[in-house]
């Protein structure tokens, strides 16, 4: 019984992988049963039977980007000092990964947000929870970088926020869609110049 439970569990982990390949291809309403099934070669109803409806991917699919987003990205920078170093770590990792983007649709709340065609309602409650979700820890940290004397006190929070977040956007568009490997570099660089502005 334990080894059939690990089993399905292995699956299960197997076909929330390919669903997530999918969705970095194609976008997330590209995620289908039949497309998971011919992927892993197995039968549609043993997609079915792990995974639930399209939709109930569709939302694993989500929830298992959101937590290698925060992995990748914002824990790894947890380890550096309070404040600036940070943040730098945050923004740094952000850029190294988008430059590794083979398409837009791999950065999927970016890829959701302008894609053409529109998520049903829970998904998308999905989606945007998720980016609240990295939103509160980079809020955190530039908060921390403020009273550790790193930034200048009293800036506008939610400006520096937009303004960090359209790098990452140019550098997803330059580096998914442009194909220019350079991004990274570019991008830290155009941070640098950024956050030099916010220094007292």
């Amino acid at each position: 019984m334990e080894a059939k439970t690990r089993k399905s569990e292995m699956t299960r982990a197997a076909i929330i992988e390919a669903a997530l390949g999918i969705a970095r291809e194609r976008g997330i309403g590209a995620i289908s049963m039949r497309g998971v099934a011919d992927l892993l070669q197995i039968s549609k109803s043993g997609v079915f039977a792990r995974s639930g409806s399209s939709e109930a991917l569709q939302l694993a699919v989500v929830e298992e980007y959101g937590r290698r987003f925060l992995a990748g990205i914002f824990l790894p920078a947890m380890q550096k000092p309070r404040g600036l170093p940070r943040l730098d770590a945050i923004m740094l990792r952000w850029f190294e990964l988008v430059a590794s983007y083979a398409s837009v649709g791999a950065s999927i709340h970016e890829a959701a947000a302008f894609s053409l065609e529109p998520v049903d309602e829970e998904l998308r409650q999905a989606l945007v929870e998720g980016v609240f979700g990295w939103r509160s820890m980079m809020r955190r940290t530039i908060v921390q970088a403020m009273d550790e004397g790193h930034l200048r006190a009293g800036l506008d929070i939610d400006l520096l926020m937009y303004e960090l977040h359209s790098l990452v956007l140019g550098a997803l568009y330059d580096s998914a869609f442009l194909g220019d490997r350079k991004m990274s570099s570019r991008g830290a660089q155009a941070y640098g110049r950024l956050i030099g502005s916010y220094q007292p």
